[in-house]
């Protein structure tokens, strides 16, 4: 069948209870976001979730398809949020494929097995935020779980290429299933708003989410690929890495975007975004 829709969700575990305590009011926003985003996606009526995390079991130089018959995900965060867990099943023969596929493509990937493939695999908060809010789609869809290499923090530049390639490479084998295939980037972005965070303040940080929020909305790569990159040092964005894959999929396909919510509520930004 088709991609028949692709997400950009953020994994800022704030996002996961709007009547909690002292949330600012752009964390709860966001939440209807993602209330929303789940919605278009159970309309879609997904058979399988394609789904690509910063913060999975990276591997030092390569991309990891998860090989595991499914995953236990807690959104656990600075000792809160422990009963935020959800279960997913993992297409262990379509990931086998893949990763087979992706070989041949002398792609930079491995397949990951925790444990040994017949168990589930312990996952925390890049997973599990998107996950929680997607474990009631009726359709019950598998997962194809991909992780981002290590050397995404310090060769972000030397990997653009090979991600845009990558993205496209998954899009023609999605492409020739015969399932609904929904694409999921769980990512967040500059890490340097707040002086008080863990990576202090960056005047680039707020001008870099606005650029992502510009290329979200026009997929437009000179501003992801040369806009983006001088920025990245300092504003710090976990997801952009998912963003350039995501590129790779869908500069192809006829689908429209849409941004529904941006915002810093903490010292990073979240952004949710659809593409139907």
């Amino acid at each position: 069948m088709v991609i028949v829709g692709a997400f950009i969700l953020p994994h800022g575990s704030m996002v996961l209870d709007p009547k909690k305590k002292g949330l600012p009011k752009e964390a709860k926003d966001l939440h209807k976001a993602m209330i929303d985003a789940t919605q278009a996606i159970e309309k879609l009526k997904p058979d399988l979730i394609f789904m690509t995390s910063p913060h999975g079991i990276a591997l030092s130089n390569d991309f990891g398809i998860c090989l595991n018959k499914g995953a236990i995900a807690s959104a656990e965060w600075e000792n809160d949020y422990q009963d935020y867990t959800v279960n997913i099943d993992i297409d262990q023969e379509i990931s086998n494929k893949l990763l087979e596929y992706l070989l041949e493509k002398e792609t930079a990937v491995t397949g990951i097995a925790a444990y040994t493939p017949g168990v589930e695999v312990k996952l925390r908060w890049g997973d599990a935020v998107p996950l929680w809010f997607l474990r009631n789609i009726s359709t019950k869809p598998k997962y194809v779980l991909l992780s981002q290499p290590l050397r995404r923090h310090d060769q972000t530049e030397e990997l653009i290429p090979e991600t845009l390639c990558l993205g496209n490479d998954l899009r023609i084998f999605f492409e020739k299933l015969e399932k609904k295939v929904v694409i999921i980037i769980s990512a967040d972005m500059g890490h340097t708003h707040d002086k008080n965070g863990p990576y202090g303040y960056s005047e680039d940080a707020a001008p870099f989410d606005a650029l992502m929020e510009e290329w979200a909305v026009s997929l437009d790569s000179k501003l992801l690929v040369k806009k983006a990159v001088p920025k990245l040092g300092k504003a710090l964005c976990c997801g952009y890495i998912g963003f350039v894959m995501l590129q790779g999929m869908i500069e192809k396909k006829k689908l429209t975007p849409e941004v529904t919510s941006r915002s810093a509520p903490t010292y990073y930004g979240m952004m949710v975004a659809k593409y139907l």
